[in-house]
Protein backbone atom coordinates (compact mmCIF):
# COMPACT_ATOMS: atom_id res chain seq x y z
CA UNK A 1 0.00 0.00 0.00
CA UNK A 2 1.48 3.24 -1.01
CA UNK A 3 0.73 6.29 1.05
CA UNK A 4 1.44 9.81 0.20
CA UNK A 5 4.05 11.67 2.12
CA UNK A 6 1.39 13.85 3.66
CA UNK A 7 -0.55 10.81 4.91
CA UNK A 8 2.60 9.20 6.37
CA UNK A 9 3.36 12.37 8.32
CA UNK A 10 -0.23 12.52 9.62
CA UNK A 11 -0.07 8.87 10.69
CA UNK A 12 3.31 9.42 12.36
CA UNK A 13 1.87 12.40 14.28
CA UNK A 14 -1.20 10.37 15.22
CA UNK A 15 1.00 7.49 16.45
CA UNK A 16 3.05 9.93 18.57
CA UNK A 17 -0.13 11.50 19.97
CA UNK A 18 -1.53 8.04 20.84
CA UNK A 19 1.73 7.11 22.60
CA UNK A 20 1.63 10.41 24.54
CA UNK A 21 -1.99 9.72 25.49
CA UNK A 22 -1.01 6.19 26.66
CA UNK A 23 1.79 7.58 28.83
CA UNK A 24 -0.54 10.25 30.22
CA UNK A 25 -3.17 7.59 31.05
CA UNK A 26 -0.55 5.45 32.83
CA UNK A 27 0.49 8.48 34.89
CA UNK A 28 -3.13 9.27 35.76
CA UNK A 29 -3.75 5.63 36.84
CA UNK A 30 -0.57 5.63 38.94
CA UNK A 31 -1.65 8.88 40.60
CA UNK A 32 -5.17 7.48 41.24
CA UNK A 33 -3.66 4.34 42.84
CA UNK A 34 -1.46 6.48 45.08
CA UNK A 35 -4.48 8.55 46.14
CA UNK A 36 -6.51 5.39 46.89
CA UNK A 37 -3.67 3.96 49.01
CA UNK A 38 -3.45 7.21 50.96
CA UNK A 39 -7.25 7.27 51.43
CA UNK A 40 -7.13 3.68 52.75
CA UNK A 41 -4.42 4.65 55.25
CA UNK A 42 -6.42 7.67 56.39
CA UNK A 43 -9.57 5.57 56.75
CA UNK A 44 -7.64 3.07 58.86
CA UNK A 45 -6.28 5.88 61.06
CA UNK A 46 -9.77 7.36 61.41
CA UNK A 47 -11.18 3.96 62.37
CA UNK A 48 -8.43 3.48 64.95
CA UNK A 49 -8.82 6.98 66.42
CA UNK A 50 -12.59 7.57 66.24
CA UNK A 51 -14.67 4.53 65.37
CA UNK A 52 -12.99 1.79 67.40
CA UNK A 53 -13.14 3.72 70.74
CA UNK A 54 -16.81 4.54 70.20
CA UNK A 55 -17.65 0.93 69.37
CA UNK A 56 -15.65 -0.28 72.38
CA UNK A 57 -17.47 2.17 74.65
CA UNK A 58 -20.86 1.09 73.29
CA UNK A 59 -19.99 -2.57 73.73
CA UNK A 60 -18.69 -1.83 77.23
CA UNK A 61 -21.99 -0.28 78.27
CA UNK A 62 -24.20 -2.92 76.64
CA UNK A 63 -22.18 -6.04 77.54
CA UNK A 64 -22.98 -6.07 81.31
CA UNK A 65 -26.72 -5.74 80.67
CA UNK A 66 -26.61 -8.51 78.09
CA UNK A 67 -24.61 -10.79 80.36
CA UNK A 68 -27.02 -10.12 83.27
CA UNK A 69 -30.02 -10.89 81.08
CA UNK A 70 -28.40 -14.04 79.71
CA UNK A 71 -27.59 -15.16 83.24
CA UNK A 72 -31.14 -14.40 84.38
CA UNK A 73 -32.58 -16.34 81.44
CA UNK A 74 -30.35 -19.31 82.26
CA UNK A 75 -31.43 -19.22 85.92
CA UNK A 76 -35.11 -18.93 84.94
CA UNK A 77 -34.81 -21.82 82.51
CA UNK A 78 -33.04 -24.03 85.02
CA UNK A 79 -35.56 -23.16 87.75
CA UNK A 80 -38.48 -23.94 85.44
CA UNK A 81 -36.86 -27.23 84.47
CA UNK A 82 -36.23 -28.14 88.12
CA UNK A 83 -39.76 -27.16 89.21
CA UNK A 84 -41.26 -29.14 86.34
CA UNK A 85 -39.17 -32.19 87.22
CA UNK A 86 -39.79 -31.94 90.98
CA UNK A 87 -43.43 -30.76 91.09
CA UNK A 88 -45.33 -31.39 87.88
CA UNK A 89 -44.02 -34.78 86.80
CA UNK A 90 -44.54 -36.48 90.19
CA UNK A 91 -48.03 -34.99 90.48
CA UNK A 92 -48.93 -36.18 86.99
CA UNK A 93 -47.42 -39.61 87.66
CA UNK A 94 -49.40 -39.94 90.91
CA UNK A 95 -52.63 -38.86 89.23
CA UNK A 96 -52.15 -41.22 86.30
CA UNK A 97 -51.21 -44.05 88.67
CA UNK A 98 -54.28 -43.47 90.82
CA UNK A 99 -56.55 -43.29 87.80
CA UNK A 100 -55.04 -46.50 86.41
CA UNK A 101 -55.53 -48.26 89.74
CA UNK A 102 -59.17 -47.15 89.94
CA UNK A 103 -59.78 -48.25 86.35
CA UNK A 104 -58.14 -51.61 87.02
CA UNK A 105 -60.25 -52.13 90.12
CA UNK A 106 -63.39 -51.00 88.30
CA UNK A 107 -62.80 -53.65 85.63
CA UNK A 108 -62.85 -56.35 88.33
CA UNK A 109 -66.58 -57.15 88.81
CA UNK A 110 -66.02 -58.94 92.13
CA UNK A 111 -64.33 -55.90 93.60
CA UNK A 112 -67.09 -53.59 92.38
CA UNK A 113 -69.76 -55.85 93.91
CA UNK A 114 -67.91 -56.13 97.24
CA UNK A 115 -67.31 -52.37 97.36
CA UNK A 116 -70.98 -51.74 96.55
CA UNK A 117 -72.15 -54.09 99.30
CA UNK A 118 -69.77 -52.49 101.82
CA UNK A 119 -70.93 -49.01 100.84
CA UNK A 120 -74.59 -50.04 101.15
CA UNK A 121 -73.93 -51.63 104.56
CA UNK A 122 -72.08 -48.52 105.75
CA UNK A 123 -74.90 -46.30 104.54
CA UNK A 124 -77.46 -48.43 106.43
CA UNK A 125 -75.36 -48.27 109.60
CA UNK A 126 -75.05 -44.50 109.30
CA UNK A 127 -78.75 -44.21 108.64
CA UNK A 128 -79.56 -46.31 111.69
CA UNK A 129 -77.16 -44.35 113.91
CA UNK A 130 -78.38 -40.94 112.79
CA UNK A 131 -81.50 -39.58 114.45
CA UNK A 132 -84.52 -39.31 112.22
CA UNK A 133 -85.05 -35.85 110.88
CA UNK A 134 -88.27 -34.79 109.47
CA UNK A 135 -87.66 -32.54 106.50
CA UNK A 136 -84.55 -30.93 108.06
CA UNK A 137 -81.18 -30.36 106.45
CA UNK A 138 -79.00 -33.32 105.78
CA UNK A 139 -75.73 -32.81 107.69
CA UNK A 140 -73.97 -35.63 105.85
CA UNK A 141 -74.75 -34.12 102.45
CA UNK A 142 -73.51 -30.72 103.59
CA UNK A 143 -70.30 -32.25 104.97
CA UNK A 144 -69.74 -34.23 101.79
CA UNK A 145 -70.28 -31.19 99.55
CA UNK A 146 -67.99 -29.10 101.78
CA UNK A 147 -65.29 -31.77 101.71
CA UNK A 148 -65.53 -31.95 97.91
CA UNK A 149 -65.31 -28.16 97.57
CA UNK A 150 -62.27 -28.01 99.87
CA UNK A 151 -60.61 -30.81 97.90
CA UNK A 152 -61.20 -29.05 94.58
CA UNK A 153 -59.95 -25.76 96.03
CA UNK A 154 -56.82 -27.50 97.37
CA UNK A 155 -56.12 -29.08 93.99
CA UNK A 156 -56.65 -25.74 92.26
CA UNK A 157 -54.29 -24.00 94.66
CA UNK A 158 -51.63 -26.70 94.19
CA UNK A 159 -51.88 -26.35 90.41
CA UNK A 160 -51.70 -22.58 90.66
CA UNK A 161 -48.58 -22.77 92.87
CA UNK A 162 -46.99 -25.18 90.42
CA UNK A 163 -47.59 -23.13 87.30
CA UNK A 164 -47.41 -19.55 88.55
CA UNK A 165 -44.57 -17.27 87.47
CA UNK A 166 -42.12 -16.48 90.22
CA UNK A 167 -41.24 -12.81 90.48
CA UNK A 168 -37.98 -13.75 92.13
CA UNK A 169 -36.72 -15.28 88.89
CA UNK A 170 -36.45 -11.93 87.15
CA UNK A 171 -33.75 -9.40 87.85
CA UNK A 172 -34.88 -5.82 87.52
CA UNK A 173 -32.83 -3.52 85.30
CA UNK A 174 -30.78 -1.08 87.29
CA UNK A 175 -31.31 2.60 86.62
CA UNK A 176 -28.13 4.25 85.35
CA UNK A 177 -26.53 6.63 87.79
CA UNK A 178 -27.29 10.29 86.94
CA UNK A 179 -24.34 12.01 85.33
CA UNK A 180 -22.84 14.75 87.44
CA UNK A 181 -22.14 18.02 85.68
CA UNK A 182 -18.79 19.52 86.90
CA UNK A 183 -19.82 23.02 85.79
CA UNK A 184 -22.89 23.13 88.10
Amino acid sequence: MSLSRKRRKALTRLKGTAEDLWVDQQAVLDRANAILREAGKQASFLADEEVRPRVSAAVGTVAPAISRNVAAAKVAGQTAKDRFASDVIPALAGTVGSAAAVLQLARNPEFVQKAGKKAAKAAKNIQKAAPKQSGGSKVGVVLLVTLGAVTVAGLGYALWQTFRADDELWIADEDPAPESNPES
